[in-house]
């Protein structure tokens, strides 16, 4: 087996631990974990029938890993998600009549 396939599975593990922890402080339930595992093990598995893949899956895994860490960070991406939530909240609160066909394509079609 390969060590950075383990490693990326270690990182992935304790990525997802720690978000239930921090969120709901409690222990991770061998379900979500095993969803986990069986990912990387299905990773190992392409590795290990295609050795000439083994880095380009070494590469994804640790970018699923890196995928997973930014959904973990208390801000997500430097605060990006949630000025975007914001921007989204007041442009939803403007355009409150759009669903029922009172939009804002009256200018648009001369009307």
């Amino acid at each position: 087996m390969n060590p950075a396939l383990v490693a990326a599975w270690l990182l992935g593990e304790g990525i997802v631990s720690w978000r239930v922890v921090h969120r709901e402080h409690r222990v991770p339930a061998p379900g979500e974990l095993l969803g986990i595992t069986g990912l990387f093990l299905a990773g190992a598995l392409i590795a290990d029938v295609y050795p000439a893949s083994a880095g380009l899956v070494v590469a994804g895994l640790f970018g699923l890993d890196v995928a997973a860490l930014l959904n973990v960070l208390p801000q997500g991406l430097g605060g990006q998600i949630a000025q975007a939530e914001k921007a989204q909240a007041g442009n939803t609160a403007g355009e409150a009549g759009s669903a029922a066909g009172e939009g804002n394509l009256g200018p648009v079609l001369g009307g």
